[in-house]
């Protein structure tokens, strides 16, 4: 409040000024007339005009808190009848102005509101989809389950392969939907990294055979606390694009999954020798829609793997780290903190 009022008394100093200069001029011309009335006259009048200036920087105070808290709830809520309420506050030429800045908030507010109709809608359709899709999804992997010695081996991996991909782009699609939501549907407790990276590779486990590539899993008996789909979900899609990205004039194309434990965090490193990734690309990798400039691969890719696991391990605060030293191939790392019972 102090602040504030002498913010006033700097801001109307001119004034006070002209008022101080005539009190004295006026006081010089008593203490010409009559010396004897200046010395009483005077001193009562520099105080009355303190009091009087104080009077009235404090109702310029009150003043600007009720202008203050106007203009707040106007821009909160641009309606008519906030504008009239703040239009009283102001002078006729200051209430045009903010006419026209009423007229500008309202439109913009109704873009705003028809804009987040249409995410609104376009997220619910997603995940309407989404699931809606997972019907003739779970009726292939009914047939493929029960079916299979009545269709081929090669047919049987084809169809496994597309059954595989079609899951990982739901779910991608799902995550990312998901992914502006201000609730969060995670449930931490106690994992195995161990069963869960096996879990992943199981998944793939067509995939993999039908792409030639043979799966080390050097996980220890490491228990993790984090949310079991949504850290798998990060596992899948580095998995995926180690899939993605094999180099074709590799003989003995590999991933390798290793765990480093120590009394502060474990850490679960992913490696392959695949094609990788150029080191100007490096700083770039979890950028949305970012697929490099290496391979032919990339020319199919959407950029939205490594994205997507980045969002999700930032929610389950699991840290991402890279391996730039790495040159045969690409590695990267999964950091999960250790909780200590105080």
């Amino acid at each position: 409040m102090i602040k504030k009022i002498r913010g006033i008394l700097i801001k109307n100093r001119l004034w006070i000024i002209v008022i101080l200069i005539l009190n004295f001029i006026f006081g010089g011309l008593l203490w010409l007339s009559n010396d004897k009335a200046f010395c009483y006259i005077f001193p009562t009048m520099i105080i009355g005009s303190m009091i009087l200036y104080c009077a009235i920087a404090f109702i310029l105070y009150k003043n600007d808190l009720k202008r203050e808290d106007a203009i707040y709830n106007y821009l909160n809520e641009p309606t008519i009848n906030n504008e009239n309420q703040i239009i009283n506050l102001f002078n006729h030429e200051e209430g045009n102005v903010i006419r026209k800045i009423g007229g500008i908030l309202r439109e913009n507010q109704s873009t705003i509101n028809t804009y987040k109709q249409g995410i609104d809608e376009y997220e619910e359709y997603v995940e309407a989809w989404a699931h809606e899709i997972k019907t003739p999804l779970g009726l292939m992997t009914f047939v493929l389950d029960n079916r299979k010695d009545e269709i081929s081996q090669l047919a049987y991996k084809r169809l496994q392969y597309v059954r595989t991909k079609m899951q990982e782009d739901i779910e991608r699609m799902l995550y990312y939907a998901r992914l502006k939501s201000t609730c969060k549907d995670y449930f931490f407790k106690e994992i195995s990294l161990y069963d869960n990276c096996a879990e992943v590779i199981e998944e793939y486990k067509v995939i993999l055979q039908e792409k030639g590539i043979d799966v080390s899993l050097n996980v220890g008996d490491c228990k993790v606390v984090s949310d079991k789909r949504g850290m798998q979900f990060i596992i899948r899609q580095i998995i995926s694009n180690a899939i993605k990205y094999t180099d074709v004039e590799e003989t003995e194309a590999k991933i390798v999954i290793t765990s480093v434990e120590n009394e502060k965090y474990i850490k679960l490193n992913i490696r392959d020798n695949g094609i990788g990734v150029k080191p100007y690309d490096l700083p770039f990798i979890f950028e949305k829609g970012f697929t490099g400039m290496v391979g032919e691969q990339r020319k199919n890719s959407t950029g939205m793997g490594l994205y997507l696991a980045k969002q999700v391990s930032e929610g389950l605060k699991i840290k991402i780290e890279l391996n730039e030293k790495y040159t045969k191939g690409f590695e990267i790392a999964l950091i999960f903190l250790k909780i200590i019972d105080l």
